[in-house]
């Protein structure tokens, strides 16, 4: 006779997550007052897409060092959903452009838009 390596238990017993179809429990449930929870107003992200884009080189290594210099500075480990990449420094430099202020109507090129941008 083989035994299962989970020795017959479901995944769901090694999780703690009790599903109603497996609870035989014969204790009644206790009424509890849930505790209210408070919720931050954020922006729902959106999913991304992707996008092709040429740069100089030198733009590249430089948002990857940047990035990976944002990685560096933190001292614990940050979920991967959190960690900064050249994409996340594309986005954020998008959100500069498009809070800039700039009179869009009046540029006529990239030299009017650094112009504008004091660059």
């Amino acid at each position: 006779m083989t035994k299962s390596k989970m020795g017959g238990m479901k995944l769901s017993q090694f999780s703690g997550i009790r599903s109603n179809e497996t609870e035989t429990s014969t204790e009644l449930p206790q009424e509890s007052t849930p505790e209210p929870v408070s919720v931050k107003e954020s922006t729902p992200k959106e999913k991304p897409v992707s996008i092709n884009i040429k740069i100089s080189r030198e733009q590249h290594e430089w948002l990857s060092d940047t990035a990976r210099t944002v990685r560096d500075n933190n001292a614990d480990p940050v979920p991967p959903g959190d960690r900064v990449y050249p994409q996340h420094l594309i986005g954020v430099a998008v959100d500069l452009l498009q809070n800039s202020g700039v009179d869009w109507s009046r540029v006529k090129n990239t030299e009017d838009l650094r112009q504008q941008l004091k660059l």
